[in-house]
């Protein structure tokens, strides 16, 4: 059985409405061991004839059998095989890959064939020795000359055997003496076991092969056909000793192994343009991740103050818009803030006895909020002391004349670093409320004395909505200051371990039951401090999508930088798929590099974005911008993502080139 035959191959190229045959009903058998010349002028379809013998290229029609199996019918994967295992190819260009060094080179076919780099390195130095490049094994090929290049081609052609060498005019480029030693180099292969196919269109050179095939308008004009008593050499090719082909998983990880590496050399030959492509994924990284932590540090520090005012609490006050018209509500009575002290969920209640007042120390005065505490108020209004005590039991028992200011109403009545404990604070009752309280209260001042100072506590909203404040005994507040017994309004104080719901519910049923009708008002803050959290996690959602718009042109420049990249290297697409690269290999190894591209600029947007934050915090105190380590991770998977998401269209379309046309164009 021949090793190569072809029965009536046709190979036809349509240039627009034009069909041009390159090849017009070739049939011919080339046996095992042969040396072949196949000779024409340009355009005779000797160069389309050999791609066609090497898998590079499908014919139009007619049958193609390599060792009887038919080539024509195979996909792209298994004409890759076939190169990989039966062909080496010597081109007239060298077709070397410029990043890489001689031993790289000759050694590329291995890498899709599955075999460790340190296997594939030992035999393509042997050959390269073998072949007089014993010295140059480091050397890339713009640092070799024509004849090195193309010893370079011999050595990766047998590679991984070559069984069938395919020399495409190895010597057009070469001066006479580097072309005489290619041709003897050619004999010896052929002396050690090879099927050596040469193309040329120089007779003199035709005539160093035993068989000559000539062609003519893609068609065979002249065979002087397979010499009489050929027979296969015993000798086999022994150049250096072979390489064991690897296994499925071998080959996995030598497929992403050689990927890494070919996509670090190539961002790395193309500095500025990986530079200013990782720049666009920088900067989109870099402001979803900052916009996050930023978002997510104002909403914790705004929601933290709102839960200081809001959380756990069910306010409650007289007035209901629903009540009839002339119909007044009625204020809350002691008896009746008790009876909702006993209610299931009730921690603790909170009365709200606050007036308006003029307060004044020395030649300052202010006006002031005068709030009657108890026991509870500074921890019910998220309040600590600073500065001096809070009151005791003794102050509430004598109604004593004390009282604690908060910072405001400090700064408005005493000197800056004047400190206010143990100074006489006169509070004035206006005439309104002297007359309204319905007692005979003096309208003259009453001294009271600064025992503390009072701040918010970790930075929580306050009660005041901006006024000034002082704290005095609620037992004092309502025998000296407003002697009303009504309640106005309270704070009800949650038991987290009740809905507060429920108790909103059974609060509004026992004061209905009171009162006879719902004449006052209540809402549930935890509810509504839910609903808020709602809010400011949507806002939160907007910026964040903003921000993902800079990172997503970043990865639309990621695609265009991959698809010029597939264009400039169209060239090194059709040597690997020579040497025997699948789609699959040259797939991967495009979206690895745009992967890769993309997560070299993914770190230095996460970078970025942690020393911002920490800048951020050197300057300011009020907020805290923390950049978390599950934010960094996840950042840096959304940067993988989107070299993935976008390096498949590159990638997709280099896998699809055709090999014979990759390595046709410059």
């Amino acid at each position: 059985m021949p090793l190569i035959e072809l029965r009536d191959v046709a190979r036809h190229y349509q240039l627009g409405e034009i069909d041009v045959p390159a090849l017009d009903g070739v049939s011919l058998a080339i046996e095992a061991g042969e040396f072949v010349a196949i000779m024409g002028q340009s355009g005779s379809g000797k160069s389309t004839l050999m791609n066609v013998l090497g898998c590079l290229d499908n014919p139009t029609s007619g049958s193609f059998l390599i060792g009887g199996t038919d080539a024509s019918t195979l996909g792209a994967d298994e004409l890759a095989a076939l190169r990989r295992e039966r062909f080496g190819f010597i081109f007239q260009r060298y077709h070397l890959l410029p990043h890489l060094d001689a031993r790289a080179n000759a050694a590329l076919p291995a890498v899709y064939a599955g075999v460790g780099a340190g296997p594939r390195g030992q035999r393509a130095q042997a050959l390269l020795e073998r072949l007089g490049l014993g010295g140059r094994l480091h050397h890339r090929p713009n640092e070799l000359s024509g004849g090195q290049q193309q010893r370079v081609s011999i050595a990766r052609a047998l590679m991984n055997g070559g069984q069938i060498i395919l020399a495409d005019e190895p010597t057009g480029a070469l001066d006479s003496a580097s072309g005489a030693e290619m041709l003897a180099l050619l004999k010896e292969l052929h002396e050690r076991g090879h099927t050596i196919i040469l193309v040329t269109h120089d007779a003199a050179v035709a005539a160093h092969a035993h068989r000559v095939i000539e062609l003519k308008d893609g068609k065979v004009i002249a065979d002087n056909g397979t010499p009489a008593g050929h027979r296969l050499g015993e000798v086999q090719p022994s150049e250096a000793p072979p390489v064991p082909r690897g296994g499925w998983l071998r080959r996995l990880q030598v497929q992403w192994r050689e990927a890494l590496t070919t996509a670090w050399l190539a961002l790395r030959s193309n500095r500025l343009r990986t530079a200013l492509s990782m720049l666009g994924i920088s900067i989109g990284i870099a402001s979803v991740v900052s916009i996050v932590a930023l978002t997510t540090a104002a909403r914790t520090s705004i929601e933290r103050d709102v839960a200081s005012l809001m959380s756990g609490r069910i306010p409650v006050w007289i007035g209901n818009p629903t009540l009839p018209p002339g119909v007044q509500a009625k204020p809350f009575r002691p008896s009746e803030i008790e009876s909702l002290r006993a209610l299931d969920g009730v921690r603790s209640i909170t009365v709200n006895r606050q007036l308006q007042l003029t307060a004044q120390h020395r030649a300052r005065d202010a006006t002031v909020q005068a709030v009657g505490g108890d026991a509870n108020t500074l921890k019910a209004r998220k309040l600590k002391l600073v500065d001096g005590r809070y009151f005791g039991a003794m102050d509430f028992e004598s109604r004593a004349q004390v009282l604690v200011l908060d910072e405001k109403a400090r700064d408005a009545l005493f000197k800056r670093g004047e400190s206010p404990l143990g100074q006489v604070v006169m509070l004035q009752l206006g005439d309104a409320m002297a007359v309204s309280a319905g007692q005979a209260l003096p309208t003259a001042a009453l001294p009271f004395t600064v025992i503390g100072v009072a701040a918010a506590d970790g930075g929580a909203l306050g009660f005041n909505g901006g006024t000034s404040q002082l704290y005095v005994p609620h037992t004092t507040f309502t025998r000296k200051l407003d002697a009303r017994g009504e309640i106005y309004s309270f704070d009800v104080q949650l038991d987290t371990r009740v809905s507060p719901q429920q108790i909103r519910e059974q609060l509004t049923h026992r004061l209905k039951a009171l009162h006879g009708r719902e004449d006052f008002s209540s809402f549930n803050a935890e509810e509504e401090f839910r609903k808020f959290q709602n809010i400011t996690s949507a806002m939160a959602a907007v910026f964040a999508g903003v921000a993902a718009i800079s990172l997503l042109v970043g990865g639309v420049g990621v695609m265009n930088i991959m698809l010029v990249s597939v264009s400039e290297r169209t060239r090194e697409i059709g040597i690997r798929m020579a040497v025997g690269a699948r789609q699959g290999d040259v797939r991967l190894q495009f979206l690895i590099e745009a992967v890769v591209l993309c997560c070299l600029g993914g770190l230095v947007g996460v970078l970025l974005s942690w020393l911002g934050a920490q800048a951020l915090n050197a300057v300011q105190k009020q907020v805290d911008v923390v950049v978390s380590w599950t934010a960094l991770g996840v950042a840096f998977a959304v940067s993988s993502g989107v070299g993935l998401v976008f390096g498949t269209l590159p990638a997709r379309r280099a896998a699809a080139l055709s090999p014979v046309e990759a390595l046709a164009r410059e």
